[in-house]
């Protein structure tokens, strides 16, 4: 008893460091442990599902070899839409869609509330929609369930709302950081998009979160970068950096046209087809068709989860051809919009991250013979990735760092920074909202974009 009541004094505004640096790492270990958990449910369910055989080794980074379904393998994903659609209908309606705009509902609207059956049903619901070929990445449910954790610890120390609030910060930015081994642009995603308050204790212990989260899953999977190392050459900074401006404002362009994508897809399927499970069934036979036609195209499935294995090849300069880049980045846009749009459980982070380099090698490759730098197309890829990702989802900050914390290409961060401002401002033109705030907006919530107000509130006394 006397321990309890002095940890609840320790969130007095002169004892609060100590308390929130203890809940932010137990944040951060318990999200990595989930992340875990995680990545070995959607190796199962994938292998058991695509290839026919029972096992939970699965390397991200690799391509899925061709299932021995043949043609059936379009039906997979139905099969998956069918259980997800129980899932959530029964369990938990939050965890469908993307993770994101259902934490800012929590922030912003909730008082930092999450029901704790999140932590364990939107796991379940996205390893299944990626398991079974959904077009979707991990990162974004990873962010929820780590968002739940950090209610619940929250809530089992009765801390006050902001700083519960605050513990949902922790949590996204340890979700993000165990998924990629990017523990600085976690921490950067999650003080920009979700922790309203910057004061020093607070940005202390989310970095610990972030910190945690990484260690454990690097003890379990290795340290290594997510993406291969780009080769890139040297360049003058000084004369590309305003190339750099255009490559930003072309990507602003395609973000533009994924979110109203994936928008028009949740509107058109919600107002033409009611049943939720004839709407998220109809929508991933589609996804279905598309996985089997690239296989027959390409020989890879590069449509199924968050492309990991496809973005190591453009920046491996393996995909020579501008056209067929292009062609993926449409198949991929329309993919991920029918998966989630229609009622699927999974990220944008990772589609983002494709497009963007898709979009970027192509460039690369029509630029390269004109400015005589080699490699080029690795370098549009690197600084369109992180160029796409800040305009889809308003990462400002993280989406430069993450990339180059996700392939170890540390020297291109100038010209991604250039990248990822212009593309947010160009977007910010046009819209004003990201593509996890755009849906709450359709609900007359009222979220704002990257909030950094401090309430008074919050303000140490």
């Amino acid at each position: 008893m006397e321990h309890s009541a002095w940890f609840h004094r320790s969130f007095e505004p002169h004892h609060e460091g100590p308390g929130l640096i203890l809940l932010g790492a137990g944040v951060g270990l318990l999200t990595g442990l989930g992340a875990v958990l995680f990545h070995y449910l959607i190796a199962g369910i994938h292998n058991a599902a695509i290839l026919g055989n029972f096992g939970i080794a699965q390397n991200a980074r690799e391509h899925t070899p061709v299932s021995p379904w043949g043609a059936w393998i379009i039906l997979v994903p139905v099969i998956g839409a069918l259980l997800v659609t129980v899932l959530v209908r029964n369990f938990a309606p939050e965890a469908q869609g993307a993770g994101v705009s259902q934490v800012l509902r929590a922030v912003h609207a909730d008082r930092g509330h999450m029901r704790p059956v999140i932590a364990i049903i939107r796991p379940v619901a996205t390893a299944i929609t990626i398991g079974t070929g959904g077009s979707a990445g991990r990162e974004g449910p990873a962010m929820q369930f780590g968002a739940a954790i950090g209610a619940l610890v929250g809530h089992l120390f009765r801390v006050p709302d902001h700083r519960r609030i605050h513990l949902l910060g922790c949590g996204v930015g340890a979700g993000i950081a165990a998924v990629f081994n990017a523990p600085l642009g976690g921490w950067f995603l999650a003080m920009e998009v979700i922790v309203p308050d910057w004061r020093p204790w607070t940005i202390l212990s989310t970095l610990v979160a972030t910190a945690s989260a990484s260690w454990v899953t690097q003890e379990v999977f290795g340290s290594g970068h997510l993406f291969a190392h780009a080769h890139i050459s040297h360049w003058n900074g000084s004369l590309m950096l305003p190339t750099f401006a255009v490559v930003g404002s072309l990507m602003a362009l395609m973000s533009l046209g994924f979110i109203r994508l994936m928008d028009r897809v949740d509107a058109y399927s919600r107002k033409h087809l009611k049943n939720p499970y004839a709407r998220h069934m109809s929508g991933m036979l589609l996804v279905g068709i598309l996985l089997y036609i690239t296989s027959r195209l390409t020989g890879h499935y590069y449509l199924i989860g968050g492309s990991y294995a496809g973005i190591s090849g453009i920046l491996l300069n393996q995909m020579h051809w501008p056209l067929l880049l292009l062609l993926l980045l449409a198949l991929k846009a329309i993919a991920t919009s029918l998966t989630i749009g229609t009622g699927g459980s999974g990220g944008i982070f990772s589609p983002s991250l494709f497009m963007g380099a898709a979009l970027g090698s192509c460039l690369g490759m029509l630029l390269e013979p004109i400015i005589g730098v080699p490699h080029l197309a690795a370098l549009f890829a690197l600084c369109g990735m992180a160029g796409m990702v800040a305009a889809t989802t308003g990462a400002l900050l993280s989406a430069p760092v993450m990339v180059v914390e996700l392939t170890g290409n540390y020297h291109v961060l100038l010209p991604a920074m250039v990248t990822a401002l212009t593309a947010f401002a160009v977007r910010r033109v046009f819209l004003q909202d990201s593509i996890y705030t755009l849906p709450l907006h359709r609900e007359g919530l009222p979220v704002p974009e990257n909030h950094y107000i401090v309430e008074e509130k919050m303000d140490d006394k």
